[in-house]
């Protein structure tokens, strides 16, 4: 670096070389302090090594989303000794800074999935198939999403009660979000939690870009809110709240597992622990974890009382199925002895969306290295700008059937640096035809189309008895043709932005992706969004359902209403994978309230054997 040769050092008269060495050493430290190690729980793995494994009352197997609740919750009774397994390590550094989330996508925090082609989505992808990013570290995808903070809405949980699952309506769950939610903020109907673990506040971004999406929608006659945190705001735009804190994510496992709640002295947490499979004793009770430490390490821990699966809605079916729990056709295929039949992997369902870009005029004085690297600057020192926000802070929520409060659409806007950058995984075609859509003049936002209520059903198998050949992951997105409908309308309605005059005076206008199989398609038309929403769709990341919770009388249920799975005992799975069905917005608020009612219900369930 020719800055800090010794001829560019002579120029100076002394204080100049101080205040930059300074500065630097001071840049450095911020760096380093976003995520120090020991903000994160000691790896107890090398002691395990060392003295071996004594048993434990309960053992988590995942660090994730809501697995970092449930290991929280449980060490909280010193009474309890919890082991909780992670397959990955502490969150990297970038996952910190809102606006470097998708930098954490394909690095080894990244369990990097690959959906299988089903000739209905992901067409315009390399392979045909999409890429699901799912965190492998602490606080799981909650260290790598896009933070932002909702509930769903009342009637999605009405729903899972109505469908025989007790103790699950909204006035059920709500004493669970507001348990685990700090919210900073106007709280005007006083329904939000303010002491709980999990910050929530405004994201720290520039307001241009949201600005002029608003005043579009409420041209067009949308209702702009606060917030998307109560239970009456579709159809309407408005502003999200994100799980962060000055201008840093958290994670659950920052809120849950950081300084002394994670090493506590009842809690040990082993990183880079893989799980292989779960025994059980001939009563058909969960007794150990046979576990790889750090890729090399054979190790076994046993449970006096219960094992948690907590490993997400991929990795928990497979480590089921790896475990003789699951369909017995597919188990016995793989020479796998079957403890209990029981669907485990289907019901796979996701928030699917489908991306249109818009482009606007806007002058930048700045070459855009230069403009990144202020960015990144105002975002270290000052935790504010455009990194602030991993998406826009604005978004939208409509019902495509009529004016109910009931939404199946969401839109998020993403402001894109980088077009080439974003749309890494399109087939080079795709690719370059959205490049040589964009200027060098031009800003592009990336508006996505989500699907919230799906009514295709995919699923998840196992490739081998090998745990570590990931799983097959069959989403079958847009099986169903109300699908493709109702993705549609949703295109459709995001398009009149474009009618507005608040479009207009930004010269913005959605581009016309040039996809060689929809050639032959009039733009604009249902048949062109067909073909579109066949090649452009992905997904939102938050896929969900593949251990449905469900009453006895189901057939396709795994576990019941106190997440307890069928047929065994002392087993239970905690996190997204229990949902029976998709909730209308971003789930990770969601996830986290499951990791702390199922320590709820672990905790009743054992307070008079203690």
């Amino acid at each position: 670096m020719e800055y800090f040769s010794s001829e560019c050092l002579a120029r100076s008269a002394g204080p100049g070389n101080q205040l930059i060495s300074t500065l630097i050493a001071s840049l450095v430290t911020m760096h380093c302090n976003m995520s120090h190690p020991s903000m994160w729980p000691k790896d107890y793995g090398p002691t395990a090594l060392e003295i071996g494994l004594e048993p434990y009352d309960f053992i988590v197997i995942g660090g994730g989303t809501s697995g970092s609740v449930v290991a929280s919750r449980l060490s909280e009774n010193p009474e309890f000794k919890v082991l909780l397994l992670e397959a990955g390590g502490d969150p990297p550094i970038e996952s910190e800074i809102p606006g470097l989330t998708y930098k954490v996508f394909h690095t080894e925090g990244d369990w990097q999935y690959k959906t299988t082609s089903n000739q209905l989505s992901c067409m315009a992808m390399q392979d045909e198939s999409c890429v699901w990013n799912r965190g492998k570290t602490l606080g799981g995808t909650s260290s790598m999403d896009s933070m932002l903070y909702s509930r769903g809405v009342s009637r999605d949980y009405d729903y899972w009660e109505h469908r025989g699952n007790s103790m699950w309506s909204w006035r059920d769950i709500l004493p669970y979000f507001r348990k685990l939610e700090n919210f900073r903020g106007p709280n005007q109907f006083n329904t939000l939690g303010t002491k709980g673990p999990v910050n929530i506040e405004a994201f720290w971004s520039p307001k241009d870009d949201q600005n002029m999406i608003l005043e579009a929608a409420n041209e067009l006659g949308y209702k702009l809110v606060n917030d998307f945190l109560h239970d009456d705001y579709s159809p309407c735009y408005g502003w999200h709240y994100g799980m962060g804190k000055d201008g840093w994510r958290m994670s659950s496992a920052k809120a849950y597992l950081s300084g002394e709640k994670g090493n506590r002295p009842n809690l040990h947490v082993i990183k880079y622990a893989v799980a292989k499979e779960i025994g059980f004793t001939k009563n058909k009770k969960a007794e150990k974890v046979s576990f790889v430490y750090n890729g090399e390490h054979n190790l076994e821990a046993k449970a006096k009382r219960e094992i948690i699966v907590s490993a997400g809605p991929i990795e928990t079916p497979k480590l089921l199925m790896l475990s003789g729990i699951g369909p017995s056709t597919i188990l016995k295929n793989q020479g796998i002895t079957v403890i209990k039949d029981l669907q485990v992997g289907d019901n796979l369902q996701d928030h699917a969306r489908v991306d249109l870009f818009c482009k606007f005029s806007q002058r930048f004085t700045q070459p855009a290295e230069i403009r990144k690297l202020d960015a990144i600057f105002n975002q270290v020192v000052h935790r504010f700008g455009s990194y602030g926000a991993p998406t826009l802070d604005v978004g939208g929520f409509i019902n495509t059937k009529n004016s109910s409060r009931y939404p199946d659409i969401q839109f998020a806007f993403i402001p894109v640096a980088n077009i080439s950058d974003y749309a890494r995984h399109y087939k080079e075609t795709t690719l370059r035809g959205l490049v040589r859509e964009v200027r060098d003049t031009d800003k592009v936002i990336v508006c996505s189309v989500i699907l919230l209520r799906p009514k295709s059903r995919g699923h998840v198998r196992l490739q081998s008895s090998d745990y570590r050949e990931q799983p097959l992951i069959i989403p079958n997105t847009f099986q169903k043709d109300v699908d493709v409908e109702t993705m549609i309308q949703g295109i459709k309605q995001i398009l009149r932005l474009e009618e507005t005059e608040t479009f207009h005076q930004f010269h913005a206008k959605f581009i016309k992706v040039r996809i060689p199989a929809c050639n032959n398609e009039r733009y604009r038309t249902v048949r062109y969004w067909e073909c579109y929403v066949k090649h452009m769709s992905n997904t939102f990341y938050q896929p969900a359902g593949t251990a449905k919770m469900g009453p006895s009388s189901d057939p396709n249920s795994v576990v019941d209403a106190e997440m307890r799975v069928r047929g065994v005992r002392g087993l239970r799975v905690v996190d997204a994978s229990i949902m029976p069905t998709m909730v209308s917005g971003p789930i990770t608020g969601p996830t986290i309230m499951i990791g702390e009612k199922g320590a709820d219900s672990i905790i009743e369930g054992w307070k008079d054997f203690q």
